[in-house]
């Protein structure tokens, strides 16, 4: 029996799983982050060995007949980077393994149009476009942390949120039930008094993310404030996804367009936004909300690694959870 093992890395967990090939899963767990840009060499390091440990612990004979395992981490898009991930691997994986670092966005992808080429948009608490083509020709949008810019995440819903309620309590911009929103959330009397908790955050980036909600609740509201938010970054997004899909995919058949992250548990708010800015490059959209997890692509590649056909009821093997 062959078995092959999927991880999922980033800045915040980093989840692993066995499966057989046709997706049955043997053993998973969850461990802490993983990108090599936010944490130390010695902390990944510890962090994965505590993920094989856990998965050992589960079903060491299947750990120890793994085939390949591919790890899709965030934070490897420097060669040098990457590299290092993979003697870390290599370091701690049987001899016999064969391992695949690669971007986790190739998870993501992968996760729902099994191992097939397209473009997946990622909108959680950062957000980035990945297109993915039949010559094995990559690019990318995006992505370039909240700093530099991540229009469509959740971090940018949360800064325009702020953004605007700040103009309006100056006088400059539109009145908005997000300020009253915002104190409400943030328990306080006026708006200046938010400063404090959004500066002096330990985790100030998922603080302002989880701001996102706010903008969401008011556009439903009718807030037009809210709305002009929610349009830019969606507008934002289906340019980016219509980019790739001329840069990267010549022929105008249907392309498989993944959406996936926590953004698009509203998917009804932006879809419809998105799909016009394809539209207008006279291209045809077509949408896909995975059903497994990123982690399932994962798993997926380590199969088409090998060469392995992945099987029509994978995702349904997949996704029943026998371990529980």
């Amino acid at each position: 029996m062959m078995y092959v093992l999927g991880i999922d890395g980033g800045g915040t967990k980093t989840k692993g799983v066995i499966t057989k090939l046709n997706g049955e899963k043997i053993a998973e767990a969850t461990v802490g982050p993983t990108n090599p840009n936010s944490i130390k060499k010695s902390d990944l390091k510890k962090e994965l060995c505590n993920l094989f440990t856990l998965l050992k612990q589960q079903n060491t004979s299947c750990f120890f007949q793994l085939k390949h395992v591919f790890a899709g981490m965030s934070g490897v898009g420097h060669p040098a980077t990457k590299n290092m991930v993979q003697k870390v691997l290599t370091d701690l994986l049987p001899e016999h393994v064969n391992i695949t670092v690669e971007t986790d966005a190739i998870n993501a992808l992968y996760s729902g149009t099994l191992g097939k080429p397209g473009i997946v948009q990622i909108a959680g608490t950062g957000s980035i476009t990945f297109g993915l083509n039949k010559e094995g020709v990559s690019t990318r949008i995006g992505g370039w942390g909240h700093l530099i810019g991540e229009m469509g995440s959740g971090f940018a819903l949360g800064r325009d949120a702020l953004e605007a309620a700040f103009l309006a309590h100056d006088g400059l911009g539109k009145s908005t039930i997000i300020s009253e929103s915002l104190l409400e959330h943030f328990q306080a009397v006026k708006l200046s008094d938010i400063i404090h908790f959004v500066y002096q955050e330990k985790n100030q980036k998922e603080r302002v993310a989880s701001l996102s909600k706010i903008v969401m609740k008011a556009a439903d509201n009718g807030d037009q404030v809210a709305q002009e938010i929610i349009r830019k970054n969606a507008e934002y997004m289906g340019k980016s996804i219509a980019f790739l899909l001329i840069k990267l995919f010549y022929e105008r058949e249907e392309i498989p367009i993944v959406v996936t992250g926590g953004i698009f548990n509203r998917l009804d708010l932006f879809q419809t936004i998105i799909e016009e800015e394809i539209r207008q490059q006279q291209l045809n959209p077509l949408l896909i909300v995975p059903k497994m997890e990123p982690v399932g692509g994962a798993v997926v590649a380590a199969l088409i690694e090998e060469n392995i056909v992945v099987c029509s009821d994978f995702v349904e093997s997949f996704i029943y959870d026998r371990l529980h």
